[in-house]
């Protein structure tokens, strides 16, 4: 997953909060009797933030997983230069004997 993936849906996750936050309240406002609307809507903003909750959540962790992926990454390679350069330096020897 790259970051636009990441930076697309959260801000997808927000927007669609922020909307129906709006038309809640506009539907209070102008159509305050229409509680089935209503109790719809702030079930809906209620679910909507414990998404967003989750999300983030989420992304904090998949954001520490790729820092160890990438110190782990960087550890291989360190380890595989120092295998070539004792492998090198096996042969060296063996080629003195």
């Amino acid at each position: 997953m790259n970051e636009l993936t990441i930076i697309t849906g959260k801000v997808n996750l927000d927007t669609t909060y922020l909307k129906i936050k709006l038309s809640l309240e506009d539907i209070k406002e102008k159509h305050g009797t229409r509680t089935d609307l209503i109790n719809s809507m702030e079930r809906s903003l209620a679910d909507l933030q414990q998404v967003k909750i989750s999300y983030d959540a989420i992304e904090k962790e998949l954001r520490t997983a790729l820092q160890q992926n990438f110190r782990l990454e960087k550890l291989l390679q360190e380890e595989k230069f120092k295998n070539k350069d004792l492998q090198m330096e096996l042969k060296m020897k063996n080629a003195e004997l």
